[in-house]
């Protein structure tokens, strides 16, 4: 191997947008062979590993199954990752990490992860393991179901106080 050549490539841009422009660093760099089902990538060999890393020290690892769309169609990539003991949903956010790197050399994609933001009902860190949504007016973030109960009970932003409403699929929306 060359001393110029690249083995690690910061994937964190790409993690923060779609899925398909994680798929694309993905390919370019591993010529990983995968399915698509609507916005869902199916890796078809479980060779890609994902770990997460706190200060340095990895707390979790597995490999990736699938990589795909947020269930409330905001921008950025869930990470499927089986660790033989159970199915895990990642999701990188810029609430919860600061950083994805692609090791080519080890096909691995490693999420330094740092908790930035409290949830706006809880008080409690957004975690990379947590669902997190926003209100549609002050963005302001709070685990999903926190936020969905506050407006089911409040009928406003915990943060704004600006008037909202959950549909029947759990969309906070204006009213």
């Amino acid at each position: 191997m060359s001393p110029k050549e690249i083995t690690k490539v910061d994937i964190t841009e790409e993690v923060f947008k779609e899925p398909i422009e994680v798929i694309n660093q993905l390919s370019s760099h591993l010529g990983l062979k995968y399915t698509k089902v609507i916005q869902t990538y199916v890796m078809e060999d479980r060779r890609l590993n994902l770990t997460l890393e706190d200060k340095g020290s990895s707390y979790f690892k597995g490999k990736v199954v699938w990589i795909g769309n947020k269930k409330d169609d905001t921008e950025g990539s869930i990470f499927c990752v089986d660790t033989r003991d159970e199915i895990k949903q990642i999701n990188p956010t810029a609430e919860n990490t600061e950083n994805v790197t692609l090791d080519i050399k080890k096909e691995l994609i490693k999420v330094s992860t740092a908790s930035k933001t409290k949830c706006s009902v809880c008080g409690k860190n957004i975690e990379i393991f947590d669902e997190v949504t926003g209100c549609p007016i002050c963005e302001a973030k709070a685990h999903r179901d926190h936020l969905a109960d506050w407006v089911r009970m409040k009928h406003t932003c915990p943060v704004c106080k600006k008037s909202l409403n959950v549909s029947s699929t759990g969309v906070i929306f204006m009213d």
